[in-house]
């Protein structure tokens, strides 16, 4: 701290009078807290506490000051991941970051695994690959599972890309196991679109356009499983649809690409060529692909990241 800081009071909690303690930042900012509940928490700090008092300093009162390494705003953090009631927010991902490393240093196993939960839940939508490499790091499978499927949201993952900042901070190992958690379910979602064996079994999804038209009996059609009532010939550009989605799914396999598929619009002006599809087809192919993502949705979720 340069002599030009002045040394100040944190913001509450930690201007409380009744404190019996003291945790100075590195800039200068004095946090009330309690030997109590920092022992509970931190096994550094509960042996730092049973040390001799004359080796720290103490202010007028005799509370013993403790100057820790971090500034005041991870230490903030840091602090109130301890109590129960407060529930911090991080400005950054590298904030919650030095919390993370913080909470590392004192041994505090609860602070660590609490932040982990606020942590996903604040900024998984925007940086998943390295929530996932944060997760493999201080040990989080169930977050490592859930940044691992937001990333099949990546197309091809594993080409070479400026995108993985937290790549530094795992093993190869961790990567693989993202890699091959990724493959698989792109292998899996592909394999939707062999059989239609899994629509539902009623009468308003048997009768589709895509199996019921006439022009499917035109040249040699593709035979498809169809729910339960056995294997029919399909429309060609229906079955044209399903190989080109599969491909798609491979190297993204989730929702989206079925939502934003190309192929899905040259299906239906394809369709649009014959008199008794087009009357049909958007309500039908609308129809159909919300059981499609429904179906690649459940096979994807039945693959696991394997564990470290």
């Amino acid at each position: 701290m340069s002599n030009a800081e002045e040394i100040t009071t944190a913001e509450a909690p930690f201007d409380d009078h009744d404190y019996d303690c003291v945790l100075q930042s590195t800039n200068g900012v004095k946090f009330h807290v309690y030997k109590l509940i920092l022992s509970l928490m931190s096994p550094i700090f509960k042996d730092k506490f049973t040390s001799p008092q004359s080796e720290s300093q103490s202010d007028k009162s005799s509370v013993p000051i403790v100057t820790v390494v971090e500034s005041s705003a991870p230490l903030r953090s840091l602090l109130l991941l301890c109590y129960p009631a407060a529930t911090p927010t991080f400005d950054s991902l590298d904030d919650a970051k030095a919390v993370l490393e913080a909470a590392k240093q004192y041994d505090m196993q609860a602070v660590l695994s609490r932040a982990g939960d606020l942590i996903i839940a604040q900024f998984l939508p925007d940086h998943f690959l390295d929530l996932y490499a944060l997760s493999c790091r201080f040990g989080w499978q169930h977050h490592a599972q859930t940044a691992a499927t937001r990333a099949l949201e990546i197309k091809d993952l594993g080409r070479p890309s400026n995108g993985f900042h937290g790549l530094q901070d795992i093993t190869g190992a961790d990567y693989h196991r993202l890699l091959v958690y990724h493959y698989q379910c792109g292998v899996i979602a592909q394999t939707v679109g062999d059989s239609l064996s899994w629509l539902p079994p009623s009468s308003t999804e048997m009768q589709l356009q895509m199996w019921k038209c006439k022009c499917r009996l035109v040249g040699s059609a593709k035979r498809l499983e169809i729910g339960n009532i056995g294997e029919l010939k399909v429309v060609p550009w229906f079955a044209e649809y399903l190989v080109s989605s599969g491909k798609e799914l491979l190297a993204r396999p989730c929702e989206s690409t079925i939502m934003e598929s190309k192929y899905y619009n040259q299906a239906v002006i394809e369709a649009t060529k014959c008199d008794d599809c087009r009357s049909e087809v958007i309500k039908d192919m609308d129809r159909f692909r919300t059981l499609y993502i429904a179906q690649v949705n459940k096979v994807v979720a039945t693959v696991e990241l394997a564990t470290s």
